[in-house]
């Protein structure tokens, strides 16, 4: 037999109970034993009336002249606690049996109820679990059986050759507690195809499924319920499972780069922002060969000629545009721009040479 009353469970039946009722409350097992009371020193005794009500299968009340012959039992009436149309335990209310009566039935409610909600509980946690192993098989490095996750993922009502886009929500600190609230708020956002899953580094991934037209509206509401809870990322559309650990990279990478870039957004997208995900990722890890922007970092105290590159990349080059933005003369900016060519050995004003400086800005950023 399944064992679905606890010890911890009836224990919150009887809490619950005598919170309403200033009677004392026990919760019996499939065996007859307490395992839960207001009287704690009651706890893992037998109770004989217990035992007649799993015997008959419905009520018996006890008197204080029957009590007297049954062992663990006071006066009171015991009530079989039914789940799924099965007998698992047994709920009683101490006292004398015309004073209770009228509350007898009410307390073996508001027993089925708590284990009711207990189980339902249960199984969404069971397969928020199952969702976020899955999600963790299909963004990680490691290879996986496509045909056994499918399935696996099949008998939970997912199908898994729908295209999906990888979100991610970088937590800015652990949450405990928080971390199922705002999962609970965000489901309430996705579609019965979108999987969810938490990561070992303080993240919150989802697969989301559908066409990309769909997404950006849900990124947008995903990221007004987790303002100053988290970077919401979103990666590139992935029309197959295999691609999907792309789409994660896509949108890892992007969770920390984006605030770096424009900290004034409230989310990011791959579609958006593509050239500086991919120029971030190339890998370049050589510090000779980016030694060039750390000599501008260092030289750059104020860090002026940084936020004149960035204003520069942003308006394209037009010089009038720049000095306009930045508030000085135009013989200032070129006065910059030289700095910035000498520190560097790389002009800003030549297209190859601007680019140089901008992938090796992105590079840092990331690191």
């Amino acid at each position: 037999m399944v064992h679905f009353l606890s010890y911890e469970l009836a224990q919150e039946i009887v809490e619950r109970t005598m919170k309403i009722l200033n009677k004392n409350i026990n919760v019996m097992n499939e065996e007859g034993i307490i395992i839960g009371s207001g009287e704690r020193e009651r706890i893992n005794q037998v109770h004989d009336g217990a035992l007649l009500v799993l015997e008959k299968g419905e009520s018996v009340e006890i008197d204080e002249r029957s009590a007297a012959g049954l062992k663990g039992a006071k006066p009171g009436i015991n009530l079989p606690i039914r789940f799924h149309n099965e007998i698992i335990g047994v709920v009683g209310i101490t006292g004398e049996p015309p004073q209770i009566r009228n509350y007898a039935e009410l307390v073996k409610m508001a027993a089925e109820l708590v284990l009711e909600q207990s189980f339902l509980l249960e199984r969404v946690q069971w397969k928020q679990r199952l969702q976020s192993e899955i999600v963790n098989i299909l963004i990680s490095e490691e290879p996986f059986n496509e045909s056994w996750l499918e399935e696996r993922a099949g008998f939970q009502g997912y199908d898994l050759n729908i295209p999906r886009t990888v979100i991610v929500l970088k937590l800015y600190e652990e949450l405990g507690t928080m971390n199922q609230k705002l999962i609970n708020n965000i489901q309430f956002e996705l579609g019965k195809q979108d999987l969810t899953g938490l990561t070992f580094n303080n993240e919150i991934v989802i697969l989301k499924a559908g066409q990309h037209s769909e997404k950006n509206a849900v990124l947008k509401r995903i990221a007004d319920l987790s303002r100053k809870k988290a970077t919401v990322a979103m990666g590139k559309t992935s029309a197959h499972i295999s691609g999907l650990k792309f789409s994660f990279r896509q949108a890892q990478q992007l969770a920390v780069l984006g605030p770096r870039l424009q900290p004034d957004d409230d989310y990011y997208s791959y579609e958006n922002n593509w050239l500086e995900v991919e120029l971030s990722m190339l890998g370049l890890k050589d510090a000779d060969t980016l030694s060039f922007y750390d000599r501008l970092v260092e030289q750059d105290k104020k860090g002026e000629l940084a936020h004149t590159l960035d204003v520069f990349m942003k308006e394209g080059g037009d010089l009038g545009k720049i000095a306009d933005h930045l508030f000085i003369h135009r013989n200032t900016l070129r006065y910059r721009l030289d700095k910035i060519t000498e520190i560097t050995g790389r002009d800003p004003r030549n297209v190859k040479m601007m680019l140089e400086l901008y992938v090796a800005k992105l590079i840092k950023t990331r690191q």
